[in-house]
């Protein structure tokens, strides 16, 4: 069962959160077409048409978007359609002639989702940005650690792609009862720091320190951080809660009685270095084959290749010619 079946959904192709959503909502059943501009633009990260995630599960057409025809052509697909996507500068929509107000206008119904980077009424809203600019500003970066990249997930998927699919769906839902459409806006800056929340509400609380890796789920304890292996690889370890760390310990063939206190911050150093020794001596499958069987949240981190390999992910990745991709979650099963 695909819940967004038959939903029409118009996506303008650009770059960012936009083309995410726009294959989210074909996995989910949606008739997805793409209007995509005669003249490429430059992305600065040249991607094969079977690699790019903009081109999966639609249908797809050329159109001049600046010229009278290509706008008319582009009416007449919003005119039917349920969702429209665009993820363009504050403006440009407007200019062209589809904002808003005028589609409203045509199709009452219409679900008008828009992307930007920056707080499309604020001081830069004009601003060029990406995903790693966005969390910059929001302090995301400075709390995951700024020598961290995490590629463009936090920003550009998590902080505006899947807050505006959320837009979208809550959007429907309304439609479903007042049948009014309605124009969903998300910002990735936004969004990135509303992703931020239990942080902020943590630091409020005198509960998190305003320095990378001095938190618990920062990296800041010995329990909850990467240790490298004796071939060079990584395992990653959560053992949070004290039943994990006592068993981190016993699959480590460590005594806590002859190890520092977890207790005393100070004591952390030399506790990790000892976790860290005990790592190195054997390579990363040991160890993966060794915790698998432990309640001790200890795993191996895996290359892109191994992660599609492995049977945890198996029902998590979906074919595609001319490769593999994970398939959309959650799924929806029909009830008899």
């Amino acid at each position: 069962m695909k819940p967004y079946a038959g939903l029409q959904v118009v996506e303008f192709a650009t770059v960012g959160g936009v083309p995410f959503c726009g294959w989210w909502l074909a996995q989910q059943g949606a008739q997805v077409l793409r209007i995509a501009n005669p003249q490429a633009r430059e992305l600065g990260v040249p991607v094969p048409a079977d690699g790019d995630i903009g081109q999966w599960g639609r249908q797809s057409i050329t159109l001049d978007i600046k010229s009278a025809q290509g706008q008319a052509e582009a009416l007449r697909a919003i005119d039917t359609a349920d969702v429209l996507l665009e993820g363009f500068r504050p403006g440009v929509m407007e200019r062209l002639g589809l904002g808003p107000q005028l589609c409203h206008g045509r199709n009452p119904g219409l679900v008008y989702a828009r992307l930007v980077g920056w707080d499309r009424d604020g001081a830069w809203a004009q601003h060029a940005g990406h995903d790693i600019n966005y969390i910059a500003m929001t302090g995301a970066l400075h709390a995951l650690g700024a020598e961290q990249v995490p590629l463009n997930l936090v920003g550009d998927i998590g902080g505006g792609a899947l807050y505006a699919l959320a837009g979208v769906g809550a959007a429907l839902f309304a439609r479903s009862r007042n049948g009014r459409g309605c124009v969903v806006d998300t910002a990735m800056a936004a969004g990135s720091l509303h992703l931020m929340s239990a942080i902020w509400g943590r630091m409020a609380a005198g509960a998190w320190t305003d320095a990378p890796a001095s938190n618990v789920i920062d990296g800041g304890v010995p329990w909850y951080r990467t240790y490298r292996t004796r071939d060079g690889r990584h395992m990653a370890v959560g053992a949070i809660e004290h039943r994990f760390y006592l068993n981190l310990l016993q699959g480590l063939d460590l005594d806590p009685a002859a190890l520092e206190p977890r207790e005393d911050p100070a004591r952390w150093p030399a506790l990790a270095a000892a976790l860290a020794q005990r790592f190195a001596t054997q390579d990363q499958y040991h160890w993966a084959q060794h915790f698998e069987k432990r309640e001790a949240c200890v795993t191996p981190v895996l290359s892109l290749h191994e992660a599609r390999a492995h049977p945890v992910n198996q029902k998590s990745f979906g074919t595609r010619e001319p490769g593999v991709h994970p398939v959309a979650v959650p799924v929806f099963e029909a009830r008899t």
